[in-house]
């Protein structure tokens, strides 16, 4: 993967910059032992099999999550139905202060620190930990608007 991009880059005439991101994205994923083509292969089971995967991989999860430790099993199947798996970079933002914010967010592995505008580090994000709930509620003065930088540590 990282060859083809090299010379992907170039081709497209895209920046130094953007390929070097690129690269270690592929990076990243290979170390992490993520793989690129999960979302991909798993189109093409039936839905009964996509749930039980989807309940397999992500019910444990949402039971660390203290807002969801007291709920009922049938919530948290339907839960897990709606939750979609994303990995983020190192270095890169999850969300930023004022987006619009449509999901909240769980951290099922990994490190996140919520950041001051001036980069600062406000707070550290780890396994089990949630942020955006706000954004769903659509309450206060700031509507449905992040309130706060998220970015990924690794």
């Amino acid at each position: 993967a990282v060859v083809s991009t090299q010379s992907t880059g170039g081709y497209r005439k895209v920046g130094k910059d953007l390929s070097n991101r690129i690269i270690r994205w592929f990076d990243y994923l290979w170390a992490q032992n993520h793989t690129f083509e999960e979302e991909d292969v798993l189109k093409y089971l039936p839905d009964k099999l996509q749930a039980e995967m989807a309940i397999h991989v992500h019910l444990a999860t949402l039971k660390q999550v203290e807002l969801f430790q007291n709920c009922e099993s049938g919530f948290l199947i339907a839960l897990v139905l709606k939750l979609k798996h994303q990995v983020y970079s190192p270095g890169d933002y999850v969300c930023r202060k004022g987006d619009i914010g449509r999901e909240m967010f769980i951290v099922k592995q990994g490190m996140l620190q919520v950041t001051a505008d001036d980069g600062r580090a406000l707070a550290t994000l780890s396994d089990g930990s949630y942020f955006g709930e706000i954004s769903l509620l659509n309450v206060g003065k700031n509507g449905n608007r992040r309130t706060a930088n998220v970015r990924s540590v690794g």
